[in-house]
């Protein structure tokens, strides 16, 4: 049985503690704590604890001082926090958030909300962990091959050489160590932590080159001839030469380091090393550090033509510049890494091992966040977003959420959306905003909306219209951007839910009767700003006048220059004026209007302001390429949606159905793609498991579907187990990837109930072949061929099975 998360509660009130265990439920080990010293107590003693939910005003140690004595010991980066108190006042929160709590939760309890919060929070840190913990094991898997094909490499120049077999392990360990110090000293160099792991094993190839030189020069136990010394030298260019010329992955950064400091690592900071004369910080800093512990090396172990330096004597001798200058940085670093320096090389091996346990979790943030975030993020900013995204998402209604990363270019859509609105799971920026929003307007609106925002008011919201399952409807777009608090604050994403209004708009709005709107001159000014969040035109019309009204708090104005109908270019009253007719009836009416090949929704509401009878107008474009619909609870325009619903969907699967296509399709002469698509053995399928089975097969391979393409793409139950998939706009090379996404989701989708049930799909496609009829019949033939070819494999594979011996 697992164990059950481990949360101590922190809060002098024994009520409060009661209040919070019965909440909680006994899905929990919970321990309790009278104060706040008595919190620290529990947390030094070693008891594995999950969580802490932590009030603020206690005796003996409040709160806040809990959290300092958590960052002091380190607790705060493993336990998170959740502060509990009645003081809801900002400085109290912000104080909380800039000590590291991860949220806080006010009294009087809401049920509801210590569950959520509660539960999101374990289940954060929990991922995190998971998440370091496999990067970690992945790159100490990764270096620790790495390492040992490096080291065969190197121990084989070695033994040419007659070096000790520790050469390349203290080359490596001095390498880093000095690397770690010069990062910490100066930022003039850029390094992280995976910059410096990845210079470390690159070290180890420093002298690759000499694999190529005489053995009797290599191992010449007196004093080199110049003519000797010259071919010695020559193993920079020859180690150089070896890496350039690999026939892979020349571009690898690890390649790149590896060549650098083969090529200069006898190069000096005067300009007087070789091969190239390369001076001051021409040189590269990897080379520079390489060059450094290499001479050291050099001078404290023992070779065929001289006995070892003691470390003292090796340093003062570099110090003095006996064995060439060196980048006066790196002295200093020398100089106050020395003690630390000799005793890591004492006992290397394990020294080395120490370092790379102690880095491990350094490279895994680095590689987790290389492409999300800036090398500088630390834990605690990354947490802090994380914390900024749990408190929007919780606070507010769910349905759809996007989660945008803006520095990788992705947002990830939660399941309502990708059910509802019918996009894929994770798409760039631009193709969220051209899958989510109907109107260019609302679209516009929103970047606008996200461009004002700012670290003190990271919060905005716009109203935008989605095609929600085919209908349109408002919804109110909530937005919460996401920052780090650097010296310069930078944007790196933003996350995002919808709060449906259709059905709120009017209905809302004080004074509201059943026939009409009664208020005065300021609430209908305020009711007009309000619908102006939600309309293209907003104004209220003096029927009789045929006049646009202006209102303020002291006069009402009329606009008789621009007359009601002049926004329809017409000179006089429409002759469908459904103002007049809403204004004669005392009640609301709603109409379609047409300008060119423009359509408008429009509604009209009679409304009574300070005892003078006009209409409120309400207009909205449509988007050519949606049904008619209009914000409003008009019963004619819903009947027929759901009847076009009804005549035009597959009720099985939800895809639409061969109708659609006859009555709609047939007679297009364009589409960028038009693929054909069919179940493979679905007959077996039925035969094996049922009809019932093969049933929710068929909702199944639609679902995977659906979750590959746009919601402008169009899917279409063609036969029993065959369907014909649309894409109206779509590039040729997008279009391929897409049916080899489908089939790839097809084959790793589970039908529910049936988990050993085995799916897969033949594809055919073609792109841009006019008119639709011969693109669906060659599509067709290229499903066909695909599926002949997956039996002759089959029927191959059977046959070589046959043919193997018993």
């Amino acid at each position: 049985m697992p164990l059950k998360p481990k949360i101590l509660i922190a809060d002098d009130s024994a009520m409060n503690r009661a209040i919070l265990v019965e909440m909680l439920g006994d899905g929990y080990d919970i321990l309790e704590a009278e104060n706040g010293r008595e919190a620290v107590q529990i947390l030094q003693s070693g008891s594995e604890i999950d969580l802490l939910l932590l009030d603020i005003m206690m005796p003996e140690m409040d709160g806040f001082e809990v959290l300092e004595q958590m960052k002091r010991c380190g607790w705060i980066e493993e336990v998170p926090v959740i502060m509990i108190s009645a003081e809801n006042g900002s400085a109290y929160v912000e104080r909380a958030y800039d000590m590291g709590a991860t949220d806080f939760i006010g009294r009087p309890f809401d049920m509801a909300i210590v569950r959520r919060r509660v539960t999101n929070t374990l289940m954060l840190y929990t991922k995190q962990k998971q998440l370091v913990g496999l990067v970690a094991r992945q790159v100490y898997e990764n270096q620790k091959s790495n390492n040992l094909m490096i080291s065969i490499l190197s121990h084989i120049v070695e033994f040419r050489n007659g070096e000790s077999g520790q050469h390349v392990l203290h080359i490596r360990t001095a390498t880093e160590l000095i690397l770690n110090h010069l990062s910490q000293k100066t930022d003039r160099y850029k390094l992280s932590a995976a910059d410096i792991a990845m210079i470390g094993t690159a070290s180890s190839l420093h002298d690759i080159g000499k694999i190529n030189i005489p053995e009797e020069i290599l191992n010449k136990p007196g004093r080199l001839t110049k003519e000797e010394f010259d071919i010695m030298k020559t193993h920079t260019t020859i180690g150089a030469h070896i890496l350039e010329n690999l026939p892979f992955q020349q571009k690898e950064p690890l390649v790149e380091v590896s060549y650098q400091i083969c090529r200069w690592h006898h190069e000096r900071w005067d300009g007087r090393g070789y091969p190239d004369g390369l001076k001051g910080e021409e040189i590269p800093i990897a080379a520079q550090v390489v060059a450094l512990a290499d001479v050291y090396d050099a001078l404290t172990s023992e070779r065929c033509y001289k006995k070892a330096f003691d470390h003292d004597t090796a340093v003062k001798m570099i110090l003095n510049s006996e064995c060439g200058a060196f980048n006066p940085l790196l002295m200093e670093c020398l100089t106050e890494l020395s003690d630390a320096l000799h005793k890591a090389l004492t006992d290397n091996e394990s020294a080395t091992q120490h370092d790379l346990g102690m880095n491990t979790r350094k490279i895994a943030d680095a590689l987790l966040h290389e492409n999300a975030l800036p090398e500088t993020t630390r834990l605690e900013d990354i947490l802090q977003i994380d914390r900024a995204k749990k408190e929007f998402f919780t606070q507010n209604t769910p349905g759809l959420q996007v989660d945008y990363d803006e520095t990788a270019d992705v947002a990830s859509v939660s399941q309502w959306g990708v059910k509802n609105l019918h996009c894929a799971r994770t798409m760039s920026g631009q193709q969220a905003l051209q899958s989510l929003f109907v109107s260019e307007n609302d679209r516009r609106a929103l970047l606008e909306a996200v461009a004002a925002a700012d670290p003190e008011h990271p919060d905005t919201a716009v109203t935008a219209m989605m095609s929600v399952n085919g209908l349109l409807r408002w919804y109110k777009i909530h937005v919460r951007t996401l920052w780090l608090h650097e010296d310069t604050p930078t944007r790196v994403g933003l996350v995002m839910l919808a709060e449906d209004v259709h059905e709120k708009t009017l209905k809302e709005i004080p004074m509201v009767p059943k026939d009409g709107i009664i208020t005065t001159a300021a609430g209908m000014t305020g009711m007009m700003r309000l619908l102006r969040n939600i309309f293209d035109i907003v104004r209220l019309v003096d029927v009789g006048n045929t006049c646009v009204v202006h209102l303020d708090e002291d006069v009402d104005t009329v606009d008789r220059d621009h007359p009601c109908y002049a926004v329809w270019n017409r000179e006089k009253r429409c002759e469908n004026c459904v103002s007049f007719k809403a204004f004669t009836q005392k009640t609301q009416l709603a109409k379609i209007e047409f300008i060119g090949e423009d359509a408008y929704q429009v509604i009209s509401k009679y409304a009574e302001v300070e005892g003078r009878a006009c209409v409120l107008e309400l207009v909205v474009k449509l988007r050519k390429d949606m049904p008619l619909s209009f914000h409003g609870r008009d019963h004619l325009v819903r009947s027929l949606q759901q009847y076009s619903q009804e005549l035009y969907m597959d009720a099985l699967t939800g895809a639409y159905n061969r109708r659609y296509y006859e009555e709609h399709f047939c007679e297009h002469d364009r589409a960028d793609g038009v693929a054909v698509i069919d179940v493979d053995h679905f007959k077996e399928i039925n035969d094996t498991y049922g009809h019932p089975a093969g049933d929710a097969a068929l909702r199944t391979i639609v679902k995977a579907v659906v979750g590959c393409i746009r919601g402008s793409d169009i899917l279409i139950r063609y036969g029993g187990d065959e369907f014909l998939l649309v894409f109206p706009e779509i590039p040729e090379n997008i279009f391929y990837q897409r049916l080899q996404e489908i089939s790839r989701a097809v084959a790793d989708a589970a039908v529910p109930e049936h988990p050993d049930m085995k799916l897969s799909v033949s594809v055919g496609g073609v792109y841009r072949m006019t008119p639709l009829s011969d693109a669906v019949y060659h599509a067709d033939l290229l499903m066909y061929r695909a599926k002949q070819e997956k039996h002759h494999m089959m029927l191959h594979n059977h046959e070589h099975d046959r043919s193997m011996p018993d």
